[in-house]
């Protein structure tokens, strides 16, 4: 066994997997897109239909249903709960963590690889996504894949091309269409360097392809044998309305501030690693040297423009090159490193240094002043939430206090070693900060009043020995009300009817009535518990 190959992956094992497996003991949903999933993969075990996503009491085919089987496999396997519906997307996350290293020795030098994978994988976007039950992660991983196993192709006769196709197939059942701009940014890679890989003049690419894409196709068949064309339809349909709207009014320029937001500080590095990659010397031809420029640039360049063309745009697109985003801000960092120990640029590290102790006395000041936050806040944040804010916040405040201070004493130890705490420090302050993000509940316990209510005694009794109804006036209910809807049918655990019509009554004991018709006398049922104006009612005279 070659210990010096497999160390790094395991190093980065130990790395990622606390990251993983820390959070706090109380978990809930978030509403969309992730109770969206999780309860349509709990309706596939308890119809047994594998083919209608569905959930309380109607269907919809405006999105494959790749993740929805991923996780009604890890219910069959582990037991219906939050963390074995978020276990797929755990699971991608480690594994894009090890093929980001995999495709940056191969991109890069087996150093900035680990320091790539490792950036990647504490990215605050990356982290989130990584313990949600959505089909982002899961995409990215496909997508990974399909990038590792092109680059194996070119160094071995085994058939990769294969798996890069079928990975083609995967993707769309996992994410629909969001495949195809992935596809279409590998093109400056499979196109200008077609001489050297020959990529696209093997069949068993195509025949990959052909294979992978049998799974949607049998999906869809059955579901039009089932509801006639509706499915495609409703596919093809969601594809237009998506190229045409926006998200909460986002325009062309968002993607520049939210990408910064949602990658923050690791893409101003990335920003700076790009840089160096098309102008430094030095980088240009370790690039060149190992023909990954149309790769290593083009394919995140491209894919940046189009989802910046695209209609909709949302926070959770861009996570696509987040991968990417970790081997640049590597490639800087390193640069940084370099600087450092030869001392070169001495006031650009000055700048940096007293630049990121300001903002570090800042986020102290801030932790220091948090119950002056809470009381402006009282109103909208839940209680203990800027508490567990302050948390993380010092965690971060505390870490990058900690970067001018290994830089004033960096004298003390050799040159090589204070470098090395140097970038160390940047990198465990994001681990610690996302730790924290977890372990306070503050990412993965998205509903905690939800939680508090459904383990009051009296619905915990119920709930465990009824079966529990719905009775919803679709036509008047609101977004948030459905949104609560939603999560009250995961957390139910025996379904009843679904009701529409409120002149009809239940067949059971009890019934959810939403918040407009239990404003009314039509429901037979006398109220139990209320939770934000939906009523867990009991039947008159039962």
């Amino acid at each position: 066994m070659n210990w010096k190959r497999i160390l790094p992956y395991l190093t980065l094992l130990l790395w990622v997997l606390p990251i993983v497996l820390i959070r706090s003991s109380q978990q809930s949903l978030m509403a969309h897109d992730e109770g969206i999933y999780a309860t349509q993969a709990r309706t596939i075990l308890r119809t047994g239909d594998w083919i209608t996503p569905q959930w309380g009491g109607g269907y919809s085919f405006d999105r494959t249903v790749g993740i929805q089987w991923l996780i009604a496999g890890s219910y069959l396997l582990f037991g219906t709960n939050e963390g074995v519906a978020r276990l797929p997307s755990a699971i991608a996350f480690v594994l894009s963590v090890l093929l980001t290293y995999a495709i940056g020795v191969r991109l890069t030098t087996p150093r900035i690889a680990w320091l790539g994978a490792a950036i990647f994988s504490v990215i605050p976007l990356v982290v989130q996504y990584g313990r949600l039950a959505t089909q982002d992660m899961v995409l990215v991983c496909v997508e990974l894949i399909a990038i590792w196993t092109l680059l194996m192709a070119e160094s071995s006769e085994r058939p990769w091309r294969f798996l890069t196709g079928l990975m083609f197939g995967v993707g769309f059942m996992i994410k629909g269409f969001m495949i195809i701009p992935a596809t279409i940014a590998l093109f400056p890679y499979l196109i200008f360097q077609h001489r050297r890989h020959r990529h696209l003049f093997d069949p068993l690419l195509y025949l990959g392809c052909a294979i992978g894409l049998l799974l949607p196709i049998f999906w869809l068949w059955a579901a039009v044998e089932k509801y006639g064309t509706a499915p495609i339809q409703e596919l093809f349909g969601k594809l237009i309305h998506l190229k045409g709207q926006t998200y909460q009014g986002a325009n062309q320029f968002y993607y520049l501030w939210n990408i910064p937001a949602n990658g923050f500080p690791w893409v101003f590095f990335a920003l700076a690693g790009l840089w160096l990659s098309c102008f430094h010397s030095d980088i240009r031809a370790l690039l060149k040297s190992k023909q990954s420029r149309f790769l290593l640039i083009g394919y995140p360049v491209v894919l940046f423009i189009e989802l910046s063309i695209f209609g909709t745009r949302t926070h959770y697109y861009p996570i696509q090159l987040m991968p990417f985003i970790g081997l640049f801000a590597a490639i800087a960092l390193s640069h940084l490193a370099y600087l450092y120990r030869q001392r070169k640029q001495t006031g650009l590290f000055i700048g940096l240094n007293l630049f990121i102790g300001a903002i570090a006395i800042i986020l102290l000041v801030i932790v220091n002043r948090r119950m002056m936050i809470a009381q402006v806040f009282s109103n909208t944040l839940r209680s203990g939430t800027i508490e567990s804010i302050a948390l993380v916040v010092l965690a971060v405040g505390l870490g990058w206090l900690s970067l001018p201070v290994i830089w004033l004493l960096r004298n003390r130890v050799s040159r090589h070693q204070s470098a090395n705490y140097w970038i160390a420090v940047w990198l465990l302050t994001s681990w610690l900060a996302m730790a924290m993000l977890h372990l306070t509940g503050l990412w993965g316990d998205y509903d905690p009043r939800l939680k508090q209510f459904l383990s009051q005694p009296n619905v915990q009794s119920i709930l465990r020995s009824q079966p529990v109804s719905f009775v919803v006036n679709e036509a008047l209910i609101s977004r948030d009300d459905r949104k609560r809807q939603l999560l009250l049918n995961f957390y139910t655990p025996q379904i009843g009817q679904y009701i529409k019509d409120p002149k009809i009554s239940p067949n059971t004991k009890y019934a959810w009535i939403d918040p407009n018709l239990a404003k009314t006398s039509i429901v037979n049922y006398e109220p139990e518990e209320i939770f934000e104006g939906w009523v867990l009612a009991r039947r008159s005279g039962s």
